[in-house]
């Protein structure tokens, strides 16, 4: 993938000297571990201040939990303030349900954007008429929305007025303890859901660890038919359940996902004038209430993903094995996508704690 390289050079070459101070971010895969150089220490900086993302989609960048992740705030982060537009995929190899209604939430982020199709121009050379092209029309669509972006800057600064919108309303409107205590009242439902997931991660570790002895029984058999027979009646057990636990990992990033603009509305607030909050004791209960939920969620996860990596070693056994295991792994992708807007919400009060002291 080293054209990716090339093709960032080649844009900032094609793009017209008056887009220059234009900012292009995309990350690619480049390092040997699958996460680029310096994306742990600066990815949320850059959501927040990177003019374009360029995302270069392929199957595997969308199963990286962290590329997931990066996806799904930019996205939040250009619909808060109306530039859409500014989040402009590559689509570099085919993927899979890629539309708008889509279950899986990146599929759908990405379906609804006016993404690039390169995966015919990929085969080419990166020197050849029909590469080059391409990536001159990027160019030139890159400087076409940021004129179309430049000509209304408020719109960039809506996240600000967002922020403030409080005070200037009048006095009729809500204050910020007023929205805090609305997030807060969904806390409970945040933990139920939490438990719940915990719970079905219980019960099907259960039914693992009793079809252990029967698998490995079967697996020093020398029937084909006795493997698949036990196989099978661990998927018939298995598909309820996997279908459980994929729908309250739905709903968890799904809650998380619909309170995103609300709680971050929240953290600007405070962060811009921390004197916004007219008491302490309320702001140390909410920000508590979000660490409990996103530490609750981390063990979740924890136990999920090792469940699902004892799954994943029994995978091969059958092909009836593979729908109810497959649907585990989509829980798991689903709920570290709701996971991943906890710890951006812990990381921004620990920025703001920090900044008082």
């Amino acid at each position: 993938m080293d054209g990716f390289s090339d093709c960032a050079s080649e844009l900032r070459r094609s793009t017209p000297s008056s887009q220059a101070t234009k900012s292009t971010c995309s990350w690619t895969e480049t390092t040997s571990h699958g996460v680029p150089a310096r994306w742990r220490d600066t990815i949320d900086d850059a959501l927040a201040a990177t003019t374009f993302f360029i995302p270069i989609v392929t199957a595997r960048y969308l199963k990286r939990p962290e590329c997931r992740r990066e996806l799904i705030q930019f996205a939040q982060h250009a619909e808060r303030r109306g530039v859409k537009e500014l989040l402009l995929p590559i689509l570099y190899t085919v993927v899979q349900n890629l539309k708008e209604d889509s279950d899986d939430e990146v599929n759908a982020i990405i379906a609804s954007t006016q993404y690039e199709d390169w995966t015919a121009l990929r085969l080419q050379d990166e020197q050849s008429p029909l590469y080059r092209a391409a990536v001159n029309k990027l160019a030139l669509r890159l400087a076409e929305i940021a004129d179309t972006i430049s000509e209304r800057p408020e719109v960039l600064a809506a996240a600000a007025d967002d922020a403030t919108l409080t005070e200037e309303v009048g006095d009729d409107a809500p204050g910020l303890l007023d929205d805090m205590a609305e997030v807060e009242v969904l806390f409970p439902t945040w933990t139920k859901t939490i438990e719940t997931l915990s719970s079905e991660i219980t019960e099907i570790g259960a039914v693992f660890t009793d079809y252990a002895p029967k698998l490995e029984t079967a697996g020093r058999s020398t029937g084909a038919a006795a493997k698949l027979a036990v196989a099978r009646r661990l998927a018939s057990e298995l598909d309820p359940m996997a279908d459980r636990i994929l729908d309250t990992a739905t709903e968890y990033a799904d809650q998380a996902l619909r309170m995103d603009s609300a709680i971050s509305g929240i953290l600007l607030n405070i962060a811009d004038d921390f004197s916004n909050v007219r008491d302490d004791s309320e702001f140390e209960t909410f920000t508590a209430g979000i660490r409990g939920l996103r530490d609750g969620g981390e063990k979740a996860v924890k136990g999920l993903d090792g469940m699902n990596d004892s799954a994943q070693r029994v995978a091969s056994m059958s092909r009836d094995l593979r729908k109810p295991l497959a649907k585990i792994s989509r829980a798991l992708q689903r709920f570290m996508d709701g996971q991943g807007l906890f710890d951006d919400w812990v990381r921004r009060i620990d920025d703001i704690e920090d900044e008082r002291g």
